[in-house]
């Protein structure tokens, strides 16, 4: 009988297209693509390092991944499965390190966002040295370190949400906690990260089992769209998407407050994640509340708008819609027009001399904005 062929292996070549990516050889959408393939072509159980450098080369464009925390993901990959997996948490959190360790004793953030065993490395001289090489690519001082403590490795894999909570007053006191900690921190892809993370953690809390899920839907919202920083916004829109249906007054409320902020941090825009809802008010509402938000509206908001919801309602509900457009047209809002009119141009099949209402309006801002639209003089 002829030898069993020997068991693939586990890294070499994930390694090898993430080392070719930080040499420069190839472009991360070029990498994303071939570990795609690899993977569907996988023998092997992945380790949690594995499925996180996966993760870090998404098959489709966008931004590359850290170069620093590939390569601390390339060594995780070479070690025990539990060093290993301290390794990879820490790499997957680097951004908020970076973040934290960069602030000032008056500027600290609070230790409900961090890991218990960040909580220690950042409150240890040698934990602190372990993470500046950490922060540059060098894991192997952190290894060290972990040697002489005697930290669990659930300390740096185990969630934010180490208080207990036992109640929903517990759970408002807990989210107001959080959110003061994440807008500490600089705006960008490290709040980002914080945000997700203990939302989804927050979500899922071991709260009473007859506690109804849209109460802490309901709770982690409101409270966080009081809140300025756009990710916080962003996700109160998608916790309170789940529950305003039958509260008419918390939803307005929500469609006010996100529908003017259209600042996008790393990639979450509060406007963009609310546009598409105002088609659950129905023509005369949407049209109501934006003629009410109107002289709150930016360019870019406008903009989130007319993607996310106007122009397929234009589209689709032209007749409910015509007055209203004709309207725009005229008046002297040209931000709005313009929102209106690019609405009106995607439309399949618009109607004859709907155009001209805009490029012929009496409102000079609206005529001048419209025909520069279509590259025509004034």
């Amino acid at each position: 009988m002829p030898p069993e062929p020997p068991a693939a292996p586990l890294a070499p070549p994930l390694t090898a297209v993430a080392e070719a990516w930080l040499a420069g050889d190839v472009t991360a959408l070029e990498a994303g693509r071939r570990i795609g393939l690899l993977e569907r072509e996988a023998l092997y159980a992945p380790t949690p390092a594995h499925e996180a450098l996966v993760a870090m080369f998404p098959a489709r464009p966008g931004a590359d991944p850290d170069p620093v925390s590939v390569r601390l993901l390339l060594r995780a990959l070479d070690l025990d499965a539990e060093r290993g997996a301290t390794l990879t948490a820490l790499a997957r959190r680097r951004a908020l390190l970076a973040a934290v360790h960069e602030l000032g004793p008056a500027d600290a953030v609070e230790d409900v966002v961090l890991r218990p065993g960040e909580r220690v490395m950042l409150g240890t001289p040698g934990g602190r040295t372990a993470l500046d090489a950490l922060l540059v690519g060098d894991a192997e001082p952190l290894l060290g370190w972990l040697g002489r403590t005697v930290l669990d490795p659930e300390a740096f894999t185990a969630t934010t949400l180490d208080v207990p909570l036992h109640d929903l007053d517990g759970l408002y006191e807990l989210v107001e906690r959080l959110a003061d900690a994440t807008e500490a921190l600089a705006p960008g892809a490290a709040r980002v990260m914080v945000a997700d993370e203990w939302v989804a953690e927050t979500t899922v809390a071991a709260l009473a089992e007859d506690v109804p899920f849209a109460d802490v839907a309901r709770a982690i919202g409101a409270t966080l769209l009081e809140r300025d920083a756009p990710v916080l916004l962003w996700h109160a829109v998608h916790e309170l998407a789940l529950v305003t249906e039958d509260d008419p007054e918390l939803r307005a409320r929500m469609l006010a407050r996100s529908l003017v902020v259209a600042e996008r941090e790393a990639g979450r825009c509060p406007a963009e994640v609310a546009a598409p809802l105002l088609a659950e008010l129905g023509t005369r509402e949407a049209i109501r509340t934006l003629d009410a938000l109107a002289p709150a509206l930016a360019v870019r908001a406008w903009q989130a708008i007319a993607k996310g919801y106007l122009r397929r309602a234009i589209a689709q509900e032209w007749h409910a819609w015509r007055e209203d457009v004709r309207r725009w047209a005229a008046e002297d809002d040209a931000v709005r027009a313009l929102a209106a009119f690019d609405a009106l141009l995607r439309a399949p099949a618009p109607e004859p001399g709907a155009v001209e209402w805009f490029t012929e309006s009496p409102a000079e801002s609206v005529r001048l904005a419209c025909r520069g639209r279509l590259g025509l003089e004034g």
